[in-house]
């Protein structure tokens, strides 16, 4: 964070009309991971884990722009989450995201 090299996301997007500024429909992460998440190519699920969406993953390689998606995977995992419960990501704003963003 103090580098700067962090940006606030939302986690169910401002154009959604049940989306909120509150911490807990943020995330925290890098600007590309941020443009990732923001377009559905990565996800969180029910378990608070960043997922890949196969779905564009699979656009990607049948266009042939998938140079470097396995390094980008592999930072992906178990988010990391507030040691004060109560400003952890509300399921209920991920399972709408990720409805919002057409991801199953």
């Amino acid at each position: 964070m103090q580098l700067r090299l962090v940006e606030a996301a939302h986690i169910l997007p401002v154009a959604a009309t049940e989306s909120i500024d509150d911490v807990r429909n943020g995330i925290a992460l890098s600007p590309t991971y941020h443009r990732a998440f923001d377009s559905g190519l990565i996800y969180i699920d029910r378990n608070y884990i960043m997922k890949i969406n196969h779905k564009k993953e699979e656009q990607l390689i049948k266009l042939n722009l998938n140079a470097g998606i396995q390094d980008f995977k592999s930072s992906l995992g178990k988010i990391h989450l507030p040691t004060d419960r109560r400003q952890w990501p509300y399921i209920s704003f991920i399972k709408k995201a990720n409805k919002f963003r057409r991801i199953s």
